[in-house]
């Protein structure tokens, strides 16, 4: 129940996100194969096998949608009833539950329609209108008492657009894939259709790309209204860091849009050349959906005109300082209630419960962050080392890591065991203590394969995509991560040291991933790019502070 109650935000977060991934996947696979795919495709000998996999992908973001929305429509029912004294009854009219009940509908529809095979594509873009209907319906636009109608049009153009775009991009790389190898184990082939078709979703992407950045920032400025909500507020730091991420979606768009262009499409190691950069595009589109979400989670930055911060005060925060190496005594940290006080607690004061943290456990979590940045920046200075053979050694770079989770293991939550009186198991219930055990597991796993790989125990070509999966994983999960501290500006002073460290992650793993999978400029450009991202997240950390 604790759990539940205290880590509402980022379930309903997590629930959010999801309901746009699944949605912006079913909404661009309906766009790809009814709008973009000719009839040619879908039925030809060759590469017939298009088709079955884009049904099957089509279906599992159907049923991905609708178990979302259940789930969202759950949560949000039982914290209602729960914290404002509502029936069921009373809910059954609100935007959110109307707009699960159409999602859901919509959704098995359109599961039983695709049961009979291939239907009268153009019929399925009906399907579009809901879906994108539901999404708008529980947007910041539908709240507002100024302007709704159009901030409702923005909104819809620029989920339409990221749907088209970001949606429609597994679907490209299903089709390049399809387009390089024979799924009847012959040579690799290329198709006319296949061709076509992928200069067709060019064409729609870019012109997804101009209507998302266009409503976006139409949506932006009628959202912030000044520079000052833009660096001064939680929506402003969001939504910075969505910016920055759809820079490099657009420079990786950029990228395809010239290889497509440059007319050797017949060629499949230009197919394969697509779909190398398609994958990358995929996880960074998919991450800035997830830091929707957490837009949508915070109120409009214009609507917060108290506590915003200025630029001396975070010209104050930025300032290096000597890190923390030493702790205050464990017996100076304060008690730790047990679960049916901090429950009671919880439930009588949401606020009191969140500003129990003081300057020890600051000083407590400036000691963690601090020599985890030593690691960091180690790890990415050996990694850059390791490129030369005179410096070998240095391949063993990843058993830093090592190091930094058996110290988090034992360090990162005071108040847990072994040094704190909240018992092993019972330190999973607070929310807190279970992300940085999760981040724990996501560094061991990579620890083990990234090792491996650099020393060539492992030639699995799986086994070396470890490591960039799991940076990039953790650093779309630190989007969600916060600190409550008890005082708004703390918190967002915070906040901004998490997403600097968060984008950086996203990069390195995406761009490790390109040295991997790419090849040509892109390879040796990402290859220099994730170590210099592991050293930029070590001096974040050796600066970080809460107070």
């Amino acid at each position: 129940m604790l759990w539940f109650l205290r880590d509402y935000p980022l379930a309903a977060v997590l629930l959010r996100a999801a309901t746009l991934a699944f949605n912006s996947v079913l909404i661009g696979g309906i766009v790809f194969c009814a709008a973009l795919v000719p009839r040619s495709l879908l039925s030809s000998v060759a590469i017939g096998g298009f088709f079955p996999h884009a049904l099957r992908l089509l279906r599992i973001a159907a049923l991905g949608l609708s178990a979302a929305q259940i789930l969202f429509v759950a949560l949000d029912s039982a914290m209602l009833m729960s914290t404002g004294g509502l029936h069921l009854a009373d809910l059954v009219t609100a935007n959110y539950f109307l707009a699960g009940v159409l999602v859901v509908f919509t959704t098995v529809a359109f599961l039983i329609l695709s049961r009979s095979g291939l239907p009268e594509r153009p019929r399925w873009l009906l399907f579009v209108i809901p879906l994108l209907s539901a999404t708008i319906w529980t947007s910041h636009a539908a709240s507002r008492l100024e302007d709704q109608a159009s901030l409702m049009l923005l909104t819809g153009l620029h989920q339409l657009a990221a749907a088209v775009w970001i949606g429609g991009m597994p679907y490209l790389w299903l089709l390049a894939s399809q387009g390089n190898v024979d799924v009847t184990g012959g040579e690799a082939i290329s198709d006319e259709a296949v061709v076509r078709t992928v200069r067709s979703y060019s064409t729609a992407a870019v012109v997804s790309a101009v209507v998302l950045l266009g409503a976006g920032l139409a949506m932006a400025t009628a959202y912030t209204e000044s520079w000052s909500a833009v660096y001064g507020t939680a929506y402003g730091v969001v939504l910075t860091a969505k910016s920055i991420m759809l820079v490099g979606l657009l420079l990786l768009g950029a990228s395809n849009f010239l290889l497509i262009r440059q007319g050797r499409l017949h060629l499949p190691p230009t197919l394969l050349q697509i779909g190398r950069f398609s994958e990358a595009e995929i996880g960074i589109g998919f991450t800035i959906i997830l830091a929707a979400a957490s837009l949508t989670a915070q109120p409009p930055a214009v609507d917060l005109v108290q506590n915003r911060l200025t630029p001396p005060e975070i010209a104050a925060r930025m300032t290096p300082h000597w890190p923390r190496f030493h702790t205050p005594p464990v017996r100076a940290l304060p008690a730790v209630d047990s679960m049916g006080q901090a429950i009671r607690l919880y439930a009588l004061s949401p606020d009191d419960a969140r500003s129990a943290n003081n300057r020890i456990e600051q000083a407590w979590s400036e000691y963690n962050h601090h020599w985890a940045g030593i690691v960091v920046s180690i790890a990415g200075l050996l990694a850059i080392l390791g490129r030369w053979d005179r410096a070998r050694w240095a391949r063993h770079w990843p058993l830093a890591f090592l190091a930094l989770a058996i110290f988090l293991f034992l360090r990162a939550d005071p108040e847990a065991w072994p040094l704190g009186p909240r018992g092993f198991w019972a330190s999973f219930y607070n929310p807190e203590d279970l992300e940085h055990r999760l981040y724990i597991l996501l560094i061991v796993s990579f620890v083990a394969f990234e090792w491996s790989v650099q020393t060539h125990r492992l030639q699995s070509r799986k086994a070396s995509l470890v490591f960039p999966a799991v940076c990039a994983l953790g650093g779309a999960l630190l989007l969600t991560h916060n600190h409550s501290l008890g005082n708004v500006k703390e918190e967002l002073l915070t906040e901004m040291s998490h997403t600097a460290i968060a984008l950086c992650a996203v990069f390195a793993g995406w761009s490790r991933w390109l040295e991997l999978r790419a090849s040509g400029r892109g390879k040796r450009i990402a290859a220099w790019i994730w170590p210099a991202c592991l050293m930029l997240i070590g001096m974040i950390l050796l600066n970080y502070r809460e107070s």
